[in-house]
């Protein structure tokens, strides 16, 4: 009996130590972090090259987004619906693209650093350029054959 409560009381002192250790650990992570980001402030033009990245991000992201799609929708089977997607998808990358040219005549004109005044970070214009991703996916996903399940892929293997 002796043996198992000191194998129990050892175990339990481990657990107690490691969950110390990872608080401290996480303590002095995020206190050097905070001085890291510190210095960085220091930085002459930091701010500035910041910004820059902030105001690429969305347009980076869905540009990339709608080059994937329109590079796939080369393969799709219904030549109308791959006209309309290509469409569609030239329109908002023309778009975006207009918005980062917007956004960065704005911010060199302003250096302003709140993202309220950039056409890029409009929650009207990116809830549209999900909504576009998501409804010419639908309406390819719709017009394509219907995908025969597990089920019949055997049926037809085995010749039934």
């Amino acid at each position: 009996m002796e043996d198992k409560f000191a194998k129990y009381l050892q175990l339990s002192n481990r657990l107690v130590i490691t969950l110390i250790a990872l608080l401290a650990s996480l303590l002095v992570l995020l206190y050097a972090m905070k001085l890291a980001f510190g210095l960085l402030d220091s930085i002459p033009g930091f701010v500035y090259i910041f910004t820059v990245f902030i105001i690429m991000v969305p347009t980076l992201l869905f540009i990339t987004v709608f080059l994937i799609y329109f590079s796939r929708t080369k393969k799709h089977p219904s030549a109308a619906v791959r006209y309309l997607s290509w469409g569609l998808f030239m329109a908002a990358l023309l778009v975006w693209v207009f918005f980062l040219v917007s956004d960065f005549i704005t911010f060199f004109k302003t250096a302003s650093q709140q993202i309220g005044s950039y056409h890029s970070y409009s929650v009207i214009f990116l809830a549209g350029s999900v909504g576009l991703i998501f409804i010419v996916g639908i309406i390819q996903a719709l017009s394509t054959p219907k995908e025969k399940d597990w089920m019949e892929k055997r049926k037809q293997r085995l010749g039934h």
